[in-house]
């Protein structure tokens, strides 16, 4: 069921080329997009640039603009529909996802017109929205021009994560402020369910092409002398000290570079599954999605880190190193979802040191929640 449902979505991106329909990966951004008046979604669907793009909506509160966010992929899926609070070149990358979450239930604020059902799912969600500390009243939401105009005097934002729960504060004029209080959820925070983020990420990752000459800068200030020449730059880790993301160096004449020899494999192979390595690699992957279904497909390894450069923490952990098969453990942590990609990866000495190729069984999308049962916890 699966891989016909992909198998569809990639039919649609081909279709779509060259016509104004849109597609989605998710029900519930579908429903929003077509809870926009007519004008909103055409100003949308003639849009060229594939990225970030703010329209202007005038029919969403009667005499008055609304800013509108939109974001496609680089396949024309439409990701993203928001309330534009901040001003349009004003952007946060490190909490994007979160920006994004608030832009979203700003716009379903603007949109809906069944308030009761509103405030039910928010409980039901574990979301709680207080204005100037107290709880937002329906009476405040029905008003459509005063949450408008109180919205547009927005002055800055304030993101706090205590491991747990989120609480973002909007700061208007006043010293008046608006702030969303939620769980760390990946199904709140993206709108999606585990089914459709699944799919999603099997669609951008077979097809994303990373940008050329992508460098990433290294910073060897805070190397620790391991042995001999070899210097390590102590990282974190993930719930046990073995799966970490240590990077390993060498200094030879004064220089330092990563580690890359058949002398020092631990260190080798832990170099090339978190840093995006010199070396190019098939990576044959084995999905195994939601429902107990598994897509198959094939990806270059630098397509793959540059899809997990931003917006992930990268961990691995090594199992066993017999000269047939090294096999490891990946650690994917999405940094605002509270769900990690858990991938097993085998490889031969031979391909690993000369650009071979390599096995992956992914397991996608994992709740943080469920993240102890893994270590047998």
């Amino acid at each position: 069921m699966y891989k016909i449902l992909i198998m569809i979505l990639i039919g649609l991106l081909v279709f779509s080329k060259g016509n104004a329909q849109q597609i989605f990966y998710s029900q519930n951004l579908q429903n929003l997009y077509y809870s926009l008046p007519e004008i909103g979604r055409d100003a949308a669907n003639n849009v060229l640039s594939l990225t970030d793009t703010v329209v202007i909506c005038y029919d969403i509160v009667k005499g008055d603009t609304v800013h509108i966010a939109y974001n496609w992929d680089k396949n024309r899926v439409l990701e993203h529909i928001g309330y534009k609070f901040l001003p349009v070149n004003d952007t946060i990358t490190t909490d994007n996802m979160i920006v994004r979450f608030i832009e979203r239930e700003l716009m379903t604020m603007l949109l809906t017109s069944n308030f009761d059902q509103m405030l039910v799912s928010y409980r039901e969600n574990g979301l709680s929205i207080l204005l100037n500390d107290n709880p937002i009243t329906k009476e405040f939401l029905q008003n459509k021009q005063r949450l408008l105009n109180f919205l547009k005097t927005n002055q800055g934002i304030l993101i706090n994560f205590d491991g747990e729960k989120y609480e973002v504060s909007l700061f208007c004029i006043q010293e008046q402020k608006i702030s969303f209080h939620f769980p760390a959820d990946s199904e709140l925070i993206t709108g999606m369910n585990i089914k459709e983020r699944d799919i999603r990420l099997a669609v951008q990752l077979k097809n994303h092409k990373a940008q050329p000459d992508t460098i990433v800068p290294l910073d060897y200030n805070y190397l620790q002398l391991l042995h001999d020449s070899i210097y390590v730059d102590k990282g974190s880790m993930f719930m046990i000290p073995q799966i970490n993301n240590d990077i390993f160096f060498t200094k030879i004449d004064g220089t330092f570079s990563l580690v890359f020899d058949s002398i020092l494999i631990v260190e080798t192979f832990s170099n090339t599954l978190i840093v995006p390595a010199n070396m190019s690699y098939t990576i044959n992957i084995s999905h195994r999605m939601y429902g107990l279904q598994v897509e198959k497909y094939t990806v270059n390894s630098r397509d793959f880190d540059d899809y997990f450069l931003y917006g992930y923490v990268r961990y691995f952990g090594i199992e066993s190193l017999e000269k047939e098969k090294l096999t490891g453990t990946l650690i994917l942590e999405e940094r605002n979802a509270c769900s990690i990609h858990l991938a097993y990866v085998s490889v031969s000495l031979d391909d690993l040191l000369n650009g071979g190729t390599m096995e992956m069984r992914l397991y996608s999308n994992i709740p943080q929640h469920n993240i102890n049962t893994l270590f047998g916890k």
